[in-house]
């Protein structure tokens, strides 16, 4: 993953170990995918397989995880504040600021409930029942987080292991967790969350992290194919009849894993040219994911839904969700990383790359 270069050429973020480029255009990927998702969902049109981008963010930040920490050993209390500091500053800000639009211009978003318990459960990522009776906190896409952070305790718990046994213990630790969550049914929202088998994607992305970190590879067209492979299994949604609730595993986190897996030991051969703009967008893709909503909607009600083809207002939506969150990750994120400033005379907040989570 580290590339030369000459004095007359300068180092581009594809050569550093912890941006990979192909990573990048993947977040951003999923990122879009999630948008279209809810503007096609806004606009009537099915459009599922969208959400799929969420599973993708939960392989690659299984990888990222390994890869960086590999890399530059962590302790587990400097991870946890690395990964607090990341993720939970901008998830406040849009978490709080949707309250106060709750309360104050509750014309803004009339359906929801933003009462305490709401919101507190919301900010510490505690898994609850909203008012509709689903779990999902004050921001809908922040349910993901709530995987996210459960992970992350699973892994800060690895790193306090010797190195040759964090993968078993995370693989004891989430297969267990899974298997009881089949054998015991229970209506708690932490223990739904906390056993859902979508835990098993960060491990398939924490076990690909272990692979690439000893350097496996595999040939050109071999990569290609599982990256075809993956697009396949997801074009291949529409056609099943399976409930995705009950193998979402299987039909969306394997094909993640294949693009993925296909990505990254294809970039390893250096063929993965650096493109600006989507690497732009893999750099916002958490802005996007938790402030495109605030934009699709904002756009379905001044369009009026039904006014123009429904092609064309998803396709005014998912470009407003873009630049909505583009327009979030310059004024409100890259500030707030950059208020993150030294801790023991090094740098906390490395590039988004290596320290964005997976929606």
């Amino acid at each position: 993953m580290v590339a030369s270069a000459s004095a007359s050429q300068p180092v581009m973020p594809a050569q550093r170990p912890k941006d990979l480029v192909s990573i990048q255009y993947l977040r951003g990927l999923a990122a879009t995918g999630v948008v279209v998702f809810h503007a096609c969902q806004r606009a009537g049109l099915d459009f599922g397989v969208g959400a799929a981008g969420v599973d993708l963010f939960f392989v690659i930040s299984g990888f990222i995880m390994w890869v960086v920490s590999d890399a530059r050993p962590l302790t587990p209390m400097g991870f946890v504040a690395r990964r607090i500091e990341r993720i939970v500053p901008l998830y406040w800000v849009v978490t709080l600021a949707t309250a106060a639009l709750a309360i104050f211009v509750p014309r803004a978003f009339p359906n929801m409930q933003a009462s305490l318990g709401h919101v507190l459960g919301s900010l510490f990522f505690v898994p609850h029942r909203d008012a509709t009776g689903q779990i999902y906190p004050l921001i809908v896409p922040g349910w993901s987080l709530n995987y996210e952070m459960f992970f992350y305790a699973i892994f800060a718990l690895a790193l306090a292991m010797a190195s040759r046994v964090r993968l078993v213990f995370m693989a004891a630790v989430m297969l267990g967790l899974v298997a009881a969550g089949r054998l015991h049914a229970s209506s708690s929202p932490a223990w739904q969350t906390y056993t859902d088998p979508m835990l098993l994607e960060f491990l398939a992305g924490v076990v690909l992290g272990f692979a690439y970190t000893r350097r496996a590879s595999l040939p050109a067209p071999l990569c290609l194919l599982l990256i075809a492979a993956g697009v396949a299994g997801y074009a291949a949604t529409p056609l099943m009849s399976l409930h995705i609730a009950d193998w979402r595993i299987l039909q969306w986190g394997l094909p993640a894993l294949a693009i993925v897996t296909g990505a990254v030991l294809f970039e390893r051969a250096g063929k993965v040219p650096y493109l600006r703009l989507p690497h732009f967008v893999g750099d916002a893709s958490y802005s996007i994911y938790l402030a495109h909503g605030f934009a699709v909607s904002a756009v379905f009600r001044v369009l009026g839904q039904g006014r123009l083809p429904a092609a064309a207002e998803v396709a005014a939506a998912t470009l407003c969700g873009l630049i909505a969150g583009a327009a979030v990750y310059l004024l409100v994120e890259r500030p707030l990383l950059k208020l993150v400033k030294y801790r023991g005379g090094r740098r906390i907040a490395a590039s988004p790359a290596a320290l964005a989570p997976a929606p």
